[in-house]
């Protein structure tokens, strides 16, 4: 079963993603800084996923690389002019050989030519740096995916220990869910399935359910993610990704660290509205023991 790695989340600036982030109760990690103009500020998950907080921080290289035909790049510019932001653009699958994995959506059709590799610095909580190498290959979207979908493998050897970045005053402590609403076309379907080798199942509760290792794609309707999240359309159509639903042990603490953030309750959730209320949304779930 495919794991997810991680999930992109554009905003304007790092500052404003990290001030949004931390007054949710999360430790963001320190920026870091991508050789092709973007930078990010993460929050990462005892699980092994992570949410990634996404800014342009250098322009001159985001337009070299941009004019260079950087898949990644292009990708973000694309969602910043269609979108406002903060919002969902991505879901980063992960790889052991993210070559193979390419080749195999383009035995459908799916897979984008081209490779980016890159490596960064990571800097701790403690001050500790460590350099990290990634290899990344993309997936062709249809027209009605409002989304990025890419295999993200990572070349260090070492991986280094984020415990001290997974502790969060709101207890979150895994991914559990990302919620995509919309509907889905054959070509989205087969994209998903392909990718995630996996099918997509009925949920019995009007929506579709795509397994994977640690979470799940929950795919709901318009209507159905009104009711359960509070999210509306901010005018995009097709399948996007609207949240993340998030595990926490104790909704109490987590509703204590979160209070001034407008969250909705409702029985074992907690949601929170990314900006104007409706728009992309972080929720947060007390698991059953």
């Amino acid at each position: 079963m495919r794991p997810l790695d991680h999930v992109v989340l554009p905003f304007p600036d790092l500052p404003s993603a990290r001030a949004r982030l931390e007054s949710l109760g999360f430790q963001v990690a320190p920026d870091a800084v991508h050789p092709f103009g973007t930078g990010n500020a993460c929050v990462f998950f005892a699980d092994g996923a992570y949410l990634e907080p996404l800014a342009v921080v250098d322009h001159a290289a985001y337009g070299d690389a941009l004019g260079q035909g950087n898949l990644f790049v292009g990708h973000d510019a694309a969602f910043r002019s269609a979108n406002a932001l903060p919002a969902f653009s991505g879901l980063a699958l992960r790889s052991d050989d993210a070559l193979v994995d390419r080749e195999t959506l383009a035995e459908h059709g799916l897979g984008e030519d081209g490779v980016v590799a890159f490596s960064r610095d990571l800097v701790s909580a403690d001050g500790t740096s460590a350099t990290l190498s990634f290899r990344l290959t993309f997936a062709r979207s249809p027209a009605d995916f409002g989304a990025t979908l890419f295999f993200c493998q990572k070349l260090h050897r070492t991986a280094p220990d984020r415990t001290a970045l997974t502790r969060h005053t709101n207890g979150a402590n895994g991914l559990s869910r990302i919620v995509l609403v919309g509907d889905v076309s054959l070509a989205t379907r087969l994209l998903l399935e392909s990718a995630c080798d996996e099918p997509l199942v009925a949920d019995g509760a009007e929506g579709q359910r795509l397994p994977l290792a640690g979470s799940v794609l929950e795919i709901i309707t318009d209507d159905i993610a009104a009711e359960r999240y509070g999210f509306a359309r901010d005018g995009r159509r097709g399948l996007v990704i609207a949240g993340i639903v998030l595990s926490v042990t104790d909704l109490a603490a987590t509703s204590t660290a979160v209070r001034d953030a407008g969250a909705w309750r409702q029985s074992n959730r907690l949601t929170v509205a990314l900006a104007a209320a409706g728009t992309a949304f972080i929720a947060f779930e007390e698991s059953l023991p």
